[in-house]
């Protein structure tokens, strides 16, 4: 997978999902109006185990993939995907683009933070880190962050949806970039330094708080490092040389 940014696994006959994943699929196809609420009990209730959702495991994602990301069903207004976390792995602040309900379930401790953006301040809401097994909800207004800082890699599944779609309900999502001091729009995968040819448009004039600034720039300095020990890139060699300068 590129930084286009989702790996997919064709839509399989329902039947040949396991039967928990059958039930999830049959539920939501139900309606296109749950609320996050909603979601989230009818993940707890089918209990999908993470050995079921190992077919769509992705933890050797090229290392300009912030995280693994496939999708597991269209539903049309619903998509269900599994991203795959190695450690290391952080996604960039993002939203969901037109999803208007959904949520995660995490099996692994991941550490977790939820963000505020009001007049052009980008700031630290709340730590609502997850442990295994935990689903946390999400909505229209959601803007956060995930990642892996543990020793040992985990699988999260993913279920958004929008009452009348067009086009991917994840589309268009938006990307905090406190470098660039930008929001960028994206179809694909929320990563750190995205190239040109994967963003839609920009708005300037976003600038973080000290702490979300700090966190932000330290976890896309770790992704570059990790993209320049595979490849070379002088756009990149200056972006950390400049984000050095924020930590030194």
């Amino acid at each position: 997978m590129s930084q286009t940014g989702l790996s997919t696994v064709a839509t399989l006959p329902i039947e040949e999902y396991s039967i928990k994943l059958q039930k999830l699929i049959e539920i939501l196809q139900r309606s296109s109006h749950f609320t996050p609420i909603q979601v989230k009990e009818i993940l707890l209730e089918v209990n999908i185990l993470p050995e079921e959702l190992m077919p769509w495991a992705d933890f050797e994602h090229p290392v300009a993939d912030s995280y693994g990301r496939r999708l597991v069903y269209d539903g049309g207004h619903f998509e269900i995907m599994v991203m795959s976390w190695v450690p290391g792995d952080f996604s960039a602040i993002h939203d969901h683009g037109a999803a208007q309900w959904g949520a995660v379930q995490c099996f692994g401790a991941a550490e977790h933070y939820i963000y505020r953006f009001s007049k052009g301040l980008l700031s630290t809401l709340d730590m609502a880190h997850y442990s295994p097994g935990m689903v946390r909800t999400v909505d229209h207004s959601l803007i956060h962050q995930m990642g892996n800082a543990g020793a040992e890699p985990f699988l999260s599944l993913h279920v958004y949806g929008c009452a009348k779609p067009k086009g991917s309900i994840t589309g268009n999502a938006r990307i905090f970039d406190l470098l660039e001091e930008s929001i960028q729009y994206t179809d694909g995968g929320v990563f750190f330094c995205l190239p040109d040819d994967q963003i839609n448009r920009r708005l300037s004039g976003v600038r973080g708080d000290r702490q979300t600034t700090f966190r932000h720039h330290q976890q896309m300095c770790d992704r570059i490092y990790r993209i320049l020990q595979h490849q070379y890139n002088p756009e990149l060699a200056q972006k950390l040389a400049i984000l050095s300068g924020y930590s030194s």
